[in-house]
């Protein structure tokens, strides 16, 4: 990891920058900051931010089934400005690590078929295609559901 980033949960004082972040990778499709707060402070699960020299550049939302004994990944964004960076494999590697030291079975994601990046990133750690949801986007575009099993 390079030198100045950092890896942490997020807090309720990050919530401006992740909104920011959010709002530019997902526009209509976005979290409101109420849902956003929601996910940081009282969601089951485990909410990330890397920091770079203290500002927030990249997030990801991980949500766990204490029923199921699953994790989704609810969202994972990196600003355009810091892309190229890995920061994405990075949030995914620590949504794995944590996936794993709860001992969850599997974890599960939604992603826009038109995502190429974000699909690359999920194949080469081992996620699959299950199914396409038609519509799952505001603007009725599709989505792939994709897992990964972590123990069977």
């Amino acid at each position: 990891m390079e030198k100045e980033l950092e890896i942490r949960q997020a807090v309720r004082s990050d919530l401006d920058s992740i909104l920011e972040i959010e709002t530019i990778c997902f526009g209509a499709d976005s979290f409101s900051r109420r849902q956003l707060l929601y996910l940081i402070t009282q969601a089951k699960g485990i909410f990330y931010v890397v920091t770079d020299k203290g500002k927030v550049i990249a997030y990801s939302s991980l949500i766990s089934n204490a029923h199921t004994h699953n994790l989704r990944i609810y969202s994972i964004a990196v600003h355009p400005d810091t892309r190229g960076r890995k920061l994405g494999q990075l949030l995914m590697e620590k949504a794995i690590g944590f996936a794993r030291s709860y001992q969850l079975k599997k974890i599960t994601l939604e992603v826009n078929v038109t995502n190429e990046a974000a699909i690359g990133l999920y194949l080469k750690n081992g996620f699959e295609h299950i199914r396409i949801i038609n519509n799952y986007y505001a603007d009725g575009s599709n989505a792939y559901y994709m897992y990964k099993l972590i123990y069977s």
